[in-house]
């Protein structure tokens, strides 16, 4: 669970952790504004040092012989800016100085008090009262303030829209850079997706597949399953053409030959015609085959095997070969050894294997089969003393229609099938083939499960 919530290497990390920080800042954001909005007003003590200022300030007030030159003085006095207010009725006698959406209740509430306070209501200070007797007519007079203005970067110095405005900001570029950052890789996997299917085999996702979480899974997927398309595709168009090849080579002698008869009439090129007859029926054999058991047509038919027996059946079907090449085929194998498995199948891999290996051994060498009985499988390994394989090519000889060399001659041709029919088979009874380089040649080890292998004396 916690690996699968890793922002680093999950989609679903990522989405779930960016979300609940748009929502976290959004709900911060959010209170922050609402306390920059709501802004108290509050009535404090007034410091002992503000209000021994204040009093030299109202001293030139206290000599204006009214209430009219009071007024003009207060007027003139650009420093300082007073309210009067008549303590009788509490009527305001300079109303224009009175702040922007300022409520006139507060200084009801501030001339109840026995001494001056100071009071703080939004962007304004003001003092008082401070009562003064002029004419004979008692004056409480309140002086104003701004308080000093804030930084660009305070959220109090900003307005209501601009606020909202950054809020709705802050939220669309978070929601949008996620957005991005899952629909760009998407978008590249659609381009290349397109551009494959249109033929192009060699499109690859390359940013999408660097990436550590599960689009670069899908990315780093799509670039494996195109490989192998690619792969499959390009083996099946060159073995068209090496079928068409293979093809037209037998037709093209058997036409020769039926022509030689004709003109001759005898039946010398009989022999010619029946080979490349057979040629041709093996080939469409191996298709037909490998055709059968990559759609899993084959219905296995198991039943005991003697596997010493089958190996010894081979080297005899197969010496006549072996021995045109002066090749030694040895066995060394049990004189017995049973396993449940389907006889005809496996046989022909195995065949598969052997004819393989003379024909790419050269001249006058060792060709070893061994059949060995291990507690949980049995080994079957067929090594020659041939050239071998680069070792990047080992797994791959097993692919249906790979070959090794592009080259084709009626002596080392074929279909690229081979190989890819023992695997087939191999797997079918669950087992494993991998081919391994020696000093010198190629080994072939094929391993099947042991289960049902027992020794015919077990069996009685």
């Amino acid at each position: 669970m916690l690996r699968w919530l890793n922002p680093v290497n999950s989609l679903a990390g990522r989405i779930f952790v960016w979300f609940w920080l748009v929502l976290l800042s959004t709900v911060c954001l959010t209170l922050l504004i609402s306390r920059s909005l709501t802004d108290p007003t509050d009535i404090r003590r007034l410091p002992p040092s503000l209000s021994q200022q204040m009093q030299r300030h109202l001293a030139p007030l206290t000599q204006s012989i009214d209430r009219t030159s009071l007024l003009q003085q207060v007027a003139q006095d650009e420093r300082n800016r007073w309210l009067v207010v008549n303590n009788a009725d509490q009527q305001l006698l300079n109303p224009e100085a009175l702040p922007a959406r300022f409520d006139p209740h507060w200084l009801t509430e501030l001339a109840q008090l026995n001494r001056p306070r100071l009071l703080r209501h939004r962007n304004v200070y003001l003092a008082g009262p401070f009562v003064i007797e002029v004419a004979g007519e008692q004056l409480a007079l309140y002086q104003q303030r701004q308080r000093p203005r804030r930084a660009w970067w305070s959220l109090r110095a900003l307005s209501e829209p601009v606020l909202i405005f950054l809020l709705l900001t802050v939220s669309a570029t978070a929601s949008f850079i996620l957005a991005v950052s899952i629909s760009r890789p998407l978008r590249e996997l659609l381009q290349q997706n397109l551009s494959f299917a249109s033929g192009k085999l060699n499109s690859r996702v390359r940013k999408l597949a660097k990436r550590r979480d599960e689009l670069g899974q899908l990315g780093r997927s799509f670039n494996t399953m195109a490989e192998q398309i690619s792969d499959l595709l390009q083996n099946q168009q060159r073995l068209l053409r090496d079928i068409s090849h293979e093809l037209r080579s037998p037709l093209t002698r058997a036409q020769l030959a039926l022509g030689l008869a004709e003109q001759q009439q005898n039946l010398q090129q009989l022999p010619r015609l029946k080979q490349e007859l057979e040629r041709i029926d093996t080939m469409l054999d191996e298709l037909l085959t490998f055709s059968r058991l990559d759609a899993g047509q084959y219905q296995l038919d198991f039943s005991p095997c003697d596997l010493t027996e089958m190996l010894a059946e081979l080297i005899e079907l197969n010496r006549v070969e072996a021995d045109s090449k002066q090749q030694r085929l040895l066995l060394d194998a049990p004189e017995q050894l049973w396993l449940d498995a389907d006889g005809r199948l496996l046989s022909r891999a195995l065949e598969n294997i052997l004819r393989n290996a003379i024909k790419y051994s050269p001249t006058d060498s060792t060709i070893r089969l061994s059949l060995q009985q291990q507690p949980e499988h049995v080994l079957l390994e067929i090594s020659d003393q041939g050239p071998g394989l680069p070792d990047a090519e080992l797994a791959a000889v097993f692919q249906p229609f790979y070959r090794v060399s592009d080259s084709r001659t009626q002596q080392t041709g074929g279909t690229g099938l081979g190989l890819a029919i023992v695997a087939k088979i191999v797997h079918q009874h669950n087992g494993t083939v991998q081919a391994l380089n020696r000093s010198p040649g190629l080994s072939v080890q094929v391993k099947l499960p042991r289960l049902a292998a027992t020794t015919r004396a077990d069996q009685i």
